[in-house]
């Protein structure tokens, strides 16, 4: 079937991005060093883990780096560093835009975030983060020391081993060490039973750097008692940075987590670099436990990454929009909307054909309340991902269902979608909602609409047809559907088959 985005490779391309491979990564990994970011994100082990089902890509032209990801099923970049990251910049705006993408950027600390919303080339901005994700950095001198009064309950918990245990005995992971350290994550797993989804990938993926760390250029210890290994960590270097990635201790052997972070640094310190400055032990993805612990190593700083929207509609909405058809009104999302917003994000059955199942959603890592999914929206809405619409029966009523405006890109399109709670179907209000938003999208922000819906979604089906949008293809289970512009031009939309 033929693809209906644009070209993805004209003769005259210059930012060929080579899709992510083991091997590719090896042939990457100097201009990853390279990196002059504090984040964890452009780093040899995170890309080595954290690669699967994120599209990762690079990209080196004129001797500048790049990487390229989807996150939030859309794609991003981290800005570029190395010989011309300005005129980077200035082939990327070209190259969002002729491919019908969005300009977005990862893992962009406070400072980048700053520069970037003072570039006049680079306007508006929408830009947050999420502190579940966002760096722990410490002074690598103190944690190599844990000395002065701040450290006394680490130093207590170091002690305590050393008395039940001897002397720590850490060493750099040796071939023979591999299996052992299989058999801990094994019985460390055993030792956290249930976790959500992330932690459980966490695991799997800690499997496979401990096979491969060495190929990869990164350092690893192991704290062994009478031959047992009690703990293991695995790091790399990058800049003046020391990333610790994975940090593993069984519970049993008490004090082993501090005494092994401590013998970590120093062993980096005195035999392979002793001019560091920073640890950095990456986030505590919301985890209260994770938190609490990594604070009380009393980090000097909290990295945020910042997920960069470059020219996003919802960065020109009104501050407080109303659509108003016959019977219904759309508006922002409000406090009020919480409870009606997760049991429409719970209900299996209302979301069989909407695509989605919070099961799968990685980005969940705490317990589901009132919050998680009105939060979820709101960041979304803030990093201008989305324009998230609550219908309503009145302008004071409740949420009775949602449509989505998201997949926003350079030039001028965004997919939509509608999604009503069951006891609200089969009444028209779906249609009503649906072409309301289509009108006040296409008149207030300009943008030409695409759609999709499951092939036994019917109801979707003369929904989505209408309100004036026509079917273009179908692509496994999907019906995909583009507006006509003014021009005659249809709204162009990628099947996602071909090579972005």
């Amino acid at each position: 079937m033929k693809c209906l985005c644009k070209k993805q490779h004209p003769e005259d391309e210059k930012l060929d991005f080579l899709p992510y491979s083991y091997e590719n990564l090896i042939k990457m990994s100097p201009w990853i060093k390279k990196s002059p970011y504090l984040c964890n994100d452009i780093s040899i082990g995170s890309i080595f883990m954290w690669n699967e089902g994120a599209d990762l890509r690079f990209c080196v032209y004129n001797d500048t780096f790049i990487l390229r990801q989807e996150i939030n099923d859309q794609c991003a970049f981290t800005y570029p560093y190395g010989k011309d990251p300005e005129g980077m910049i200035e082939l990327l705006k070209d190259y969002t835009e002729r491919h019908s993408m969005p300009l977005r950027f990862f893992a962009v600390d406070e400072d980048l975030v700053n520069m970037i919303k003072n570039d006049p080339r680079l306007q508006p901005v929408s830009a947050d983060f999420d502190m579940r994700w966002s760096d722990y950095l410490y002074d690598f001198a103190a944690a190599a020391e844990v000395s002065g009064k701040k450290f006394n309950g680490q130093r207590n918990h170091i002690n305590k081993f050393t008395k039940n245990y001897g002397e720590p005995n850490v060493s750099l992971i040796e071939p023979e060490d591999v299996e052992n350290i299989e058999t801990l994550i094994d019985e460390y797993e055993a030792e956290h039973p249930g976790g959500n989804m992330i932690e459980h990938i966490e695991i799997e993926r800690t499997k496979k750097i401990v096979r491969r760390f060495k190929e990869l250029g990164l350092l690893g210890a192991c704290l062994k008692v009478n031959g047992e290994i009690a703990a293991f960590s695995i790091g790399e270097i990058i800049g003046k940075t020391l990333l610790i990635h994975d940090e593993k201790a069984l519970k049993k052997y008490e004090g082993a987590y501090p005494t092994m972070y401590r013998s970590f640094v120093r062993l980096v310190r005195d035999n392979i670099d002793g001019n560091l400055i920073y640890v950095n032990r990456e986030d505590d993805s919301g985890d209260p436990g994770i938190r609490i612990s990594k604070n009380q190593y009393h980090p000097v700083k909290r990295v945020h990454k910042y997920i960069v929207h470059i020219g996003s509609p919802a960065a020109r909405l009104e501050e407080d929009p109303i659509i108003r058809s016959e019977h219904l009104v759309l508006t922002k999302f409000r406090e009020t909307d919480k409870k009606a917003y997760l049991a429409m994000n719970l209900d299996d059955e209302n979301n069989r054909y909407w695509g989605y199942d919070y099961r799968k959603d990685i980005t969940i890592t705490g317990k589901i309340d009132e919050d998680t999914f009105y939060d979820a929206a709101m960041y979304d809405m803030r990093i201008g991902d989305s324009i998230n619409f609550a219908v309503r029966q009145t302008e004071d009523g409740d949420m009775i269902g949602e449509v989505i405006l998201w997949h926003f890109t350079r030039d001028g399109k965004a997919e939509i979608g509608c999604r009503l709670m069951p006891e609200y179907h089969g009444k028209g209000m779906g249609r009503e909602a649906f072409a309301a938003a289509v009108k006040y999208s296409n008149e207030k922000l300009g943008l030409v609409l695409r759609a999709r819906c499951h092939v036994l979604n019917l109801a979707s089906h003369h929904m989505i047809t209408s309100a004036g949008l026509e079917k273009a293809a179908r692509v496994d289970d999907c019906f995909y559907f583009t507006q006509r512009e003014e021009s005659g031009r249809e709204g162009e939309i990628c099947c996602n088959m071909c090579e972005t």
